[in-house]
């Protein structure tokens, strides 16, 4: 996440993240004195960009699904001098430092963004990221890089449920050498999960699960269960831990999203075998479509259809 600002990157080319709290932040420009993160990256090469391609660069990471307020650029020139787009704000020394943490050379592109909350603003850093990598030509579908994610966090911190939530689901085992976290800073604990990526796609995920009664028990206990609701909804887990579940767990690979990437496809709508439109409708089964009443009554079911006002 710091580096990429996803828990499935695409390595098919560098371009990682670099933090510029420390160098940008203090000099009269408020839109990084105020920021929680300010980070950019380096597109080698680049510079040649006019003003009209970073004006729709700027306008991309504005769209409301990214959600950023603005870009900022500097290019490093010919004689090794940085111009941006903040000159006012910054002098030939500070944009010096930036070059250098870049470790950018003549002819390359810094694009910077910030923002009030860290991980919304590297989520948005990471779709630039992709962008740039599109527009340069650095994501080869003939090209395929793999990885494996691991030491993913236990727990989550919800501002809306304002609790921990399980980042994966509530089975999973804690790493061994954390388990004793649990009681001190459930937030460092780590999960004992992982994930196979490759060019940016998550093609199969899974986890060690729990297979001890007692450690779900304080599972359940963290992420605000009270005993009583969490004998309600998972009482049968509990008591099949009583005859002594082994230690298990595995590995689901999604086989539509290996055949989407060997066929070099955009969207894996294109090679799953009952795709639905964005409107969520299956057009080859024609589905949604109207119910039976028999097969209604059979589950106890209403269906009551508001006529459009």
């Amino acid at each position: 996440m710091k580096y990429y600002g996803s828990d499935k990157p695409d390595l098919r080319f560098e371009m990682k993240f670099v933090e510029l709290m420390d160098i940008m932040k203090g000099h009269g420009f408020s839109v990084f004195d105020n920021a929680a993160y300010v980070g950019g990256i380096c597109a080698t090469g680049a510079a040649t960009y006019t003003r009209k391609q970073l004006d729709a660069l700027t306008d991309f990471v504005k769209r409301p699904q990214i959600g950023a307020k603005g870009m900022v650029y500097a290019r490093v020139e010919a004689d090794g001098s940085v111009k941006s787009s903040v000159d006012k704000f910054f002098t030939q020394e500070v944009l010096q430092e930036v070059k250098e943490a870049f470790g950018a050379k003549p002819g390359d592109l810094i694009l910077i963004l910030s923002g009030d909350d860290v991980m919304k603003t590297r989520k948005q850093l990471c779709e630039l990221r992709l962008e740039m990598g599109s527009q340069l030509g650095l994501r080869d579908k003939n090209k395929f890089v793999c990885l494996w994610v691991i030491d993913f966090p236990m727990f989550e911190w919800s501002e809306e449920e304002g609790r921990l939530m399980a980042m994966h689901h509530p089975f999973t085992h804690p790493k061994e050498e954390d388990i004793a976290l649990l009681d001190t800073d459930p937030a460092a604990v780590r999960a004992d999960a992982y994930d196979m990526v490759v060019n940016g796609v998550e093609v199969g995920g899974g986890s060690i699960r729990i297979h001890d009664a007692q450690l779900q028990a304080r599972m359940f206990e963290i992420l605000g269960f009270t005993p009583e609701k969490a004998e309600a909804q998972f009482g049968f887990l509990m008591n099949a831990f009583k005859y002594g579940a082994p230690p298990h767990g595995g590995l689901a690979y999604g086989l539509d999203r290996w055949v989407s990437l060997f066929a070099g496809l955009d969207s894996i709508r294109d090679c799953i075998a009952f795709p639905k439109n964005n409107s969520g409708r299956d057009v080859m089964l024609d589905a949604p479509s109207t119910i039976d009443p028999s097969q209604l009554d059979e589950l106890n079911l209403i269906v009551d259809v508001k006529e459009d006002l």
